[in-house]
Parts: structure tokens; sequence; C-alpha cells
């Protein structure tokens, strides 16, 4: 991207960028048109060609912690700790479902949740791509009792 800028650090190439419109006064105070990126590591403006970025096993690594946090297994998949309603509404799966699905188990009704194959963290983590990871599975009492260890695991019991 070419914006005004100066270079600040030579070895890195770290720069400082206009914000604004005010062309006189950035040429004024040394700045010129220069290739220059944003980098995703720390926000900063680099000289294009010395701009760092994450590799693809950081980006891989990144997007399989975020992933652990939104996340947890089971031996019926992967399940969304926070779930959309079809109202749209948010509701968290452990504390504010799993005891209404355990009634309803316990009532002899089937129950079927949605759960998530493990994605491939190499590649671009969008809400197409895991709505192709869906699957829908019947509730057992053995998943129940996955979900109540889990949640005294989430508070350290």
């Amino acid at each position: 991207m070419i914006k005004y800028a100066k270079v600040i650090n030579n070895l890195s190439g770290l720069c400082e960028t206009a914000e604004g419109s005010n062309i006189d006064f950035y040429k004024s105070i040394g700045m010129t048109q220069l290739d220059v990126e944003q980098s995703e590591k720390d926000n900063n403006w680099y000289l294009a060609s010395k701009c760092p970025h994450y590799t693809p096993e950081e980006k891989a690594q990144q997007r399989e912690a975020d992933f652990n946090k939104q996340f947890f297994n089971t031996s019926l998949g992967y399940i969304r700790r926070s779930v959309t309603m079809a109202d749209g509404s948010k509701k968290d799966f452990l504390s504010d479902l799993l005891l209404q699905i355990k009634a309803g188990i316990e009532l002899g009704q089937e129950v079927n949740i949605i759960t998530y194959k493990l994605p491939d963290f190499y590649q671009e983590i969008t809400e197409d791509y895991m709505i192709s990871l869906q699957e829908k599975k019947p509730v057992t009492l053995a998943f129940i009792a996955e979900c109540l260890s889990r949640t005294a695991l989430d508070f350290g019991f």
C-alpha cells in the first residue's frame, strides 16, 4: 500500500505513517510515498519488503488456540461452548443447556445436538468452513457425564 511514511528503523523497516490528507505537512516533516504494510504481529507499519508476518505454522497454532477456547472435545465430537439458538440468542452449552438436555434424555426423549469435526488449522477458519464441519448426533448419558466432568474441570474441581 502506498502511503506517506518515514522509515524510523532502517534495520527492521519500521515506519511512521501519515494519517489524513495534509500532504504538504507530511512532506515538510520528511515523509515520502512508500510501499508499506501493517503487520498483524504488532499492528505497526513497515516497509512492505520487511514487514513481519506470522508463518503458516504460527497462524495454525493461533487458530488452534482460538478453537480450543471456543470448543471442548467429547466422544460425540467437539462442542461449541457458546451456542446460537434458533431465535438468535446466545446460550452457554454447559451452564444453560446441559441440564435441560439431561432432563430430556431422562424423560426418554431423543435429543440431537450439533457437534463439530476437528478443523484443519492451516485453513482459514470461516463461518462457512465451520458449518461444513457440523454433524448432528444423538445425546447419550455417557456424553452428559463427560460434559459434567468438563464443567468440573472448568471450575478447577
